[in-house]
């Protein structure tokens, strides 16, 4: 019994190391092409634990069957809520990617 409870802890923490690193891999590459890193979490659902520095939310949630990392820019809905969307106007810059295919 002694043996097989330390197979599932061993094999529990090799998978949070591994769910660590490849979701940091995900954190260092918005890093590196400049995108803000909204939230780096260990697991999903509520959060346990954590702390903020700069404009990432560090966490550590409920259901320890992942992670995820949340880059700005994400979602683009949220671009789509936060401005009026206006069909005549030509996009300028970056904006032709934040809205819907269907207005390009």
């Amino acid at each position: 019994m002694n043996t097989v409870l330390i197979a599932i802890l061993s094999a529990a923490v090799v998978l949070g190391v591994v769910i660590l690193v490849h979701e940091w891999g995900h954190f260092i590459a918005g890093k590196l092409f400049g995108v803000r890193v909204v939230v780096f979490s260990l697991g999903y659902g509520p959060r346990i634990w954590g702390f903020k520095r700069g404009d990432t939310d560090y966490r550590l949630s409920a259901l320890p069957l992942g992670g995820y990392v949340r880059l700005a820019g994400d979602n683009p809905m949220e671009n789509a809520r936060a401005r009026p969307t206006n069909s005549c106007r030509a996009p300028a810059g970056n904006e032709f990617s934040s809205i819907s295919p269907d207005q390009r």
